[in-house]
């Protein structure tokens, strides 16, 4: 399988979906939280939105088949990265 459908398959099946829980669980607890945290996560929320526009532009550029092989093998290991980071917490 080439970079490019596993980056699309991981995408699409696991990051995007991970990415759109956390934007839901984010807006949710900011209606209830107080003044000062609801800042914190309101500033959360801003940084998860900027990832997933990122994410979605990559889909885009993996249907436009703009993305090389290249590309897409230096996002899957930066993926690979940040999942090994999040395993380390």
């Amino acid at each position: 399988m080439s970079n490019i459908k596993k980056l699309d398959e991981l995408l699409k099946t696991d990051v995007l979906v991970e990415i759109k829980e956390t934007i839901n669980e984010l807006e949710t607890n900011i209606k209830t939280a107080s003044k000062k945290d609801a800042k914190v996560l309101k500033e959360e929320l801003e940084y998860i939105n900027q990832v997933k526009q990122y994410f979605d532009d990559v889909v885009l550029d993996i249907e436009n088949k703009t993305l090389t092989e290249d590309q897409a093998l230096d996002i899957l290991d930066g993926l690979e990265d940040m999942r090994i980071e999040n395993q380390e917490v």
